[in-house]
Parts: C-alpha cells; structure tokens; sequence
C-alpha cells in the first residue's frame, strides 16, 4: 500500500495560516519535532498575521503573499476559479525551496485547490473544529458513522444521500445549535470537497453545555458560547489531534489506497486509511 511519507528521514512541514497558527506552536512544542518532522517553512495570506511572529521568533522562513494583491496585479477576477489555479500554481512554485513533504493548514482561512491539491495529493491536511462523523440528508437527520469502516460509510452516503453534517466556517455554532452533546477537532486529508477527506485522526471530546440546546436563546449568546468553545478547542484540541496525525505520518505509519465497490451496479470509488496493516474506522484514530 502506498505510503503518504516513507518515514526514513524526518519530514519537512509547511505549515499554512491566515492567524496566530496555534496547531504550528504545538508542532514546535513537539518532544517530537526535529525528530520524525521539522516545521521548515511557512506561508500567511494575512500580512498582519499573529503567526508571523511566531515563525520569526522560531528561526522559521515564510512566504506572505497576499491573493487580492496577486489577482489586482494580473488583471484576475478572484470570482473565477481559473484565478484561484493561477495562484495556488503560484505558490507551488514558491514552496518548492522548502521541500515540503506535508503540509498542514492551521486556520488558513481560503480554499486550497489544484495544482496545489495534485502536486501534494494526500499531503495536505487540515484541522477542522467539529466532529465530522456526524452525517445529514433530506431523509436522516442525523447518523454517527464513526465506527463504520470506509466502506460502508461510502455505501451508506450514496445510498441514502447522506454528506457530513457541521462543514465550514460556522461548524462548532451549528454544532451547538443543533443540540449536540459534544464535538471534536478533526484533521484530515484536504480535498476538492470543502472540509470532506478522509480522517485520519480526532481530538478527544469536548462537552457543549445542555444549557444550549433551546431554541430560545438569542444567536448572539450561543455565537459567544462557541467562539469561547472553539478557542478551548484550538487550545486542547487541535494541537494534539495534528501531533498525532503526524506521528502517523512522518514515521511512515499511515498509508492510502483507492478501492472500489458495487451500488446498485453503480461503480463506487472508496479511499480507505491504513495504520500499518489495519484499516482506520471512518473516523480516524480518535483520542480519549
């Protein structure tokens, strides 16, 4: 099976931000960095970005390079996607002299899409703030399928129409808003699907108050409410979920192999996640 990193040297990281790129601290507070994988470089779009300083501060190179600037200067519509594949081509070519052999989105806030996506396919991993096991369709509003293995969960979105529930910008207020009991930081493979590659490992859980579950609180008491959950979560969350996906990777644990199954006579292509020899859950390795 091939493996996404052969783990006979230490990986080098590239680590995108768009903030204070608190999933980088962690890496650099890491018994392990320097070790199976070195943070070598790093690229912001915000020019004002907190984690500037923490490259900085940390000897670490990095690349900022502002996509309106990028657009305005060759005349591109940022509404085009033929605009976005110009400049992640662009930044392809700015990466190349750190040698990137994972790269980790910590709150990169714009989609990452191809070239980028083709020349580091399977490398790209990002930490999103929900548990995205959780599924929804027209005709289930809710089902868990993080036990389920990749198979199954694959048969089980086609056949019933059923896609990730808490995706996006807004995941931990809908998450509290819908009455969930808990959620989780979850890093996974980044796709052309918006927050839909395969996982390859979840945060611990975080408990959301019952308090919350009524649809008579006003939106701006339970917007507060997540914001403050999400930044426990960037806090006790995010950081270890990424440190044990590396630990997977970089030591060449974690492999990815394309399978493919029958529904109702129609083909079905599955992605399926190895640690070793043992195939992952749908839902990664999750932590206690």
């Amino acid at each position: 099976m091939p493996r996404i990193f052969d783990g006979t040297r230490p990986a080098n990281v590239i680590v995108f931000f768009s903030g204070g790129a608190s999933s980088m601290r962690a890496m650099l507070e890491d018994e392990n960095h320097g070790k199976t994988y070195t943070v070598t470089g790093a690229y912001t779009d915000k020019e004002h970005a907190e984690g500037r300083k923490l490259c900085d501060d940390a000897g670490i190179p990095h690349i900022y390079r502002g996509r309106k600037e990028f657009y305005a200067e060759r005349g591109l519509d940022p509404k085009q996607w033929d605009s976005r594949r110009r400049f992640y081509d662009y930044l392809c070519g700015e990466l190349a002299q750190f040698k990137p052999d994972i790269i980790c989105l910590s709150g990169y806030m714009h989609i990452v899409a191809d070239p980028l996506l083709n020349e580091y396919r399977d490398s790209v991993l990002n930490v999103h703030p929900s548990d995205l096991t959780i599924l929804t369709g027209e005709h289930h509003e809710r089902v868990n399928a993080a036990c389920m293995d990749q198979e199954t969960a694959a048969r089980l979105a086609y056949i019933y129409d059923v896609k990730r529930k808490f995706t996006g910008a807004n995941a931990v207020y809908d998450a509290v808003n819908d009455g969930e009991s808990e959620t989780r930081s979850t890093v996974h493979i980044v796709t052309e699907e918006l927050d839909g590659g395969p996982i390859v490992t979840q945060s611990r859980a975080f408990r959301i108050q019952p308090s919350w579950k009524t649809p008579l609180i006003d939106p701006e008491q339970v917007q507060r409410y997540a914001n403050g959950l999400q930044k426990q979560m960037k806090a006790g969350g995010d950081g270890p979920a990424y440190l044990k996906a590396l630990g997977l990777i970089a030591t060449g644990r974690l492999s990815v192999t394309d399978t493919f199954t029958f529904v109702d006579h129609e083909e079905l292509s599955v992605r399926k996640l190895f640690d070793g020899e043992k195939e992952l859950p749908y839902s990664g390795l999750r932590l206690n």
